[in-house]
This record gives C-alpha cells, sequence and structure tokens, in this order.
C-alpha cells in the first residue's frame, strides 16, 4: 500500500486541478458578460515586461460630482460614508446598473440600485485588499500576458468580466473602446518566437 500511496495523491491531485478548470470554465460559458472600463494608467509604471495592473472605473455613487471638485457636497459624503462602509470586509456584494451595451454606469452597495433602475443590473462581488474604495476590483488586480504584446494590450478600454447571479466574476477577456476583442495573441508570431 505505502507504494501506491504517491500515485493515489498524485491521481488526487490531478482530479482536483482538473475539476477546478471545469468549474472556471463552466462559469465563463454559463455567465452574463459586463464590461467595466479600465482607469487611465502609465504604462511605464504599470507594465512590466509581461505584466498590467488593471485599475477599474467603477463609476461609484458620487463619484462625477467629486472629480468636479465640489468640496463639501453631497458626493464627498456617500463617499466618506462607503469608505467607512468597506471597513474590515474582503469581499463586497456591489450592485450595478448597465447601459444597452451591458458597460458598467454606476456602482452602489445599495441593494435599491436593483429596484430603481429600469435597465440592465447585475449584482458583482469586488475584492478589497486594502480598505480603500480606489482599490476594490471585481474579477482580477492584474493580467498577464505574453512577452511583446504590450503595444496591443494598451489599447484595452475595458475588461470583460463574466459574472454569475450571485456576484461572483471571472475575467474574461480585455477589449477596445467598441467592445471587440484585443486578439493579441494571434498578433504574435510563436512559430518564430517573435
Amino acid at each position: 500500500m505505502k507504494k501506491f500511496l504517491p500515485l493515489i495523491l498524485a491521481g488526487f491531485s490531478i482530479l482536483l486541478f482538473v475539476g477546478l478548470i471545469l468549474k472556471h470554465e463552466h462559469h465563463l460559458v454559463n455567465s452574463q458578460s459586463i464590461f467595466v472600463e479600465l482607469a487611465p494608467f502609465d504604462p511605464r509604471s504599470i507594465l512590466q515586461g509581461d505584466y498590467m495592473v488593471l485599475n477599474y472605473e467603477l463609476h461609484f455613487e458620487g463619484d462625477a460630482e467629486a472629480d468636479r471638485g465640489e468640496e463639501g457636497s453631497l458626493a464627498d459624503k456617500k463617499i466618506a460614508a462607503l469608505e467607512k462602509h468597506i471597513q474590515d470586509q474582503t469581499h463586497l456584494l456591489s450592485y450595478v446598473q448597465l447601459d444597452d451595451q451591458h458597460r458598467v454606469i454606476q456602482t452602489s452597495m445599495d441593494e435599491n440600485l436593483l429596484k430603481t433602475h429600469q435597465g440592465t443590473s447585475a449584482r458583482l462581488l469586488l475584492k478589497n485588499p486594502s480598505n480603500r474604495l480606489a482599490n476594490l476590483y471585481p474579477a482580477a488586480s492584474s493580467f498577464l500576458f505574453a512577452e511583446g504584446l504590450e503595444p496591443c494590450y494598451r489599447n484595452a478600454k475595458y475588461a470583460e468580466i463574466k459574472v454569475k447571479d450571485n456576484g461572483q466574476a471571472l475575467l474574461a477577456n480585455l477589449v477596445d473602446q467598441n467592445l471587440r476583442a484585443l486578439n493579441c495573441e494571434s498578433q504574435k508570431d510563436w512559430v518564430q518566437g517573435g
């Protein structure tokens, strides 16, 4: 029996790994696509070879007024309340309002957004790594890609995220301003390695 133990453990590990892959593939196929705008970034500090940090523009209530510099406004109070609400929570259930093309136009922590919005809405589970509103992200905080594809991925304007009914999200793709896949991998000559 002792000599079969490593084989049994290896077989169990392979089954577990295949099970995780099938679970994520099922999620990608059987969930709703939404598009989250990527916030502007400085490629010199964010792109490091084959790595890109994703900053999501989630359009929280009050963001637009705060960007216009309306200090002491209701927007500041909303943002301060949100900052307090997210403290010490690793995951937050949010509610997103979508336009006709399924792009996020507003995010709220209030479930009433789903009831009051006439158009499409969805639940979205956000990860909270640092207790800061600006650092909340839905699916992945970074994106890895093959070396030499950085010029192509600079054209990414939205992240396509597959969302289940319970709000769990997976990053599916990066797309351009017309919500078309960038297909950067097809631009690389894999045979010649360049």
